[in-house]
């Protein structure tokens, strides 16, 4: 079997390289060798800003940590209140999950109206 393989590639013609295809290469080689390698990124003068960006990030972050803290330790709704709001709230007609939900399409509808106004505007200005 090995003598057949032998004898099948022996059989095949010499692949040769197309007249100008060493000279394309060598050329996009020299090409590459002469392009100027490429600038650095400047992280000495890039590092005062990330310093500032981190520490702005971090004041922001204990802002809202204790902003967090103090909105959970804070009183509640005075009983007095909850009672005389509980047949408002429990009304069907302002259910707040019905409300929020008509908030939302609401809100939805606009953002379409808006954005059809728009298309049609700029369409008409072409024409």
């Amino acid at each position: 079997m090995g003598d057949e393989i032998d004898r099948i590639l022996a059989d095949e013609e010499e692949i040769l390289p197309s007249s100008g295809f060493a000279t394309s290469i060598m050329e996009a080689v020299r090409r590459e060798a002469l392009t100027p390698p490429p600038i650095p990124f400047p992280w000495l003068r890039a590092l005062p800003g990330i310093i500032v960006t981190a520490v702005a990030l971090a004041v922001v972050i204990a802002k809202l940590a204790v902003q967090t803290v103090k909105a959970l330790s804070a009183p509640q709704v005075p009983a007095a209140w909850l009672a005389w709001l509980a047949p408002v709230l429990q009304s069907p007609i302002l259910n707040p999950q019905i409300v929020a939900a008509g908030a939302w399409a609401a809100l939805a509808l606009l953002l379409s109206l808006g954005a059809v106004m728009l298309s049609m505007r700029l369409a008409a200005g072409r024409g």
